[in-house]
């Protein structure tokens, strides 16, 4: 059974920027997988429970988890990690190397070197998972793609973390997003089921809406098409054909809720 590898900084993360593809990838029969580096403790509360019961921490885990459920996925792996603190301690480069021996996959999905919206441990799994892909043996490295995001789709939620950045801010507006992508898959019937993983994560979206995630319009504009960037810097044939497959996934799936 072939295995897609999705190494993310924080619950969420899976869901707004390649949830489909990774339920597409499930129907097609792959293994799919998720190792979340930071449980995303130090942010607001907003499913209307009192912030240590259960830890936040510990909800956000759970969510990841009903959210892996709805896209077909394994029960995820998390590492704990300090939250809003991956760029400025140790690289885990090497914990995602062995992440990447032990489940072999085909293909690595990771946030690109913008981090959607620059978040600065957006960044920094960004550069572990590329980095261990990097110092991988030729033969067992996977592809690795990142998801592409239409330019300035994100510089609203940009705005929102721009305290993060430093001054001048890195990476600035500017470098958000861009026109071109290697691979695409069009979500079309899945879009609900990328709604409801966005939904999953119910302690962080004020009065329990998905849409309230980011600012007005932004996850409108995520249901209609998932695009990527090979690492490599051009597309290959093998990924071109499990692209193939999973939109015959995605175009076939009926909902039955």
């Amino acid at each position: 059974m072939p295995t897609l590898l999705a190494v993310i900084p924080h619950p969420d993360d899976e869901s707004y920027s390649f949830a489909a593809t990774m339920a597409a990838a499930a129907l097609s029969g792959w293994d799919c997988r998720v190792v979340c580096a930071s449980a995303g403790g130090a942010g607001k509360r907003y499913d209307g429970l009192p912030f240590h019961r259960p830890p936040l921490a510990e909800k956000r885990v759970q969510e990841l988890g009903a959210s892996c459920e709805l896209l077909g996925a394994a029960p995820p792996e998390c590492w704990g990690l300090v939250d809003g603190g991956l760029r400025t301690g140790v690289s885990h480069s090497a914990r995602v190397a062995k992440a990447i021996v032990a489940c072999a996959p085909q293909v690595v999905l990771t946030l690109g070197a913008d981090g959607a919206y620059g978040h600065p441990d957006h960044l920094a799994v960004h550069e572990w998972v590329t980095t261990a892909w990097k110092e991988a043996e030729a033969y067992r490295r996977p592809a690795l793609l990142f998801p592409v995001f239409a330019p300035g789709l994100f510089v609203p939620q940009w705005k929102r973390c721009r305290s993060m950045m430093g001054e001048p801010p890195n990476p600035p507006a500017e470098s958000l997003g861009r026109d071109e992508a290697h691979y695409s898959l069009a979500i079309g019937r899945l879009a609900a089921v990328k709604r409801s993983a966005i939904a999953a994560h119910r302690s962080q979206l004020p009065r329990g809406r998905a849409e309230a995630l980011f600012p007005a319009g932004l996850v409108d504009a995520l249901m209609d098409t998932e695009r990527f960037e090979d690492a490599r810097g051009a597309p290959n044939s093998d990924v071109q054909g499990y692209f193939g497959n999973w939109q015959e996934a995605a175009d076939a799936f009926v909902s039955v809720g």
